[in-house]
């Protein structure tokens, strides 16, 4: 019996953000944006600067084509900075079917 897994959902996942007066769409990360995502975390010796670049690629992944700059991520709340990271991370690790 042949099974065919519609993998198409996945496409669509993405996490939106409201940041000023912009709804920022961000997509699910790639397997590469993954491995990136690791690299950074398994990283002892990141730093503020290392985990700032990586909340911009997150950012500047958005499917709008807005631009950040660094100082869009430095006037944010420290909260909402870590909200963004998670809420992009996670979205990769959570099924599909997930009801929350």
């Amino acid at each position: 019996m042949k099974q065919t897994i519609n993998l198409n959902a996945y496409n669509e996942r993405y996490v939106e953000f409201k940041i000023g007066d912009k709804n920022i769409r961000c997509p699910e990360l790639t397997y590469a944006g993954m491995k990136k995502i690791n690299e950074y975390e398994n990283n002892t010796n990141a730093t503020r600067e290392d985990e700032s670049e990586i909340i911009l690629w997150l950012l500047n992944r958005n499917t709008s084509g807005t631009e950040f700059v660094q100082k869009d991520i430095d006037e944010l709340p420290a909260g909402a900075v870590t909200r963004i990271y998670r809420e992009c991370v996670m979205l990769s690790r959570k099924a599909l079917d997930d009801p929350n």
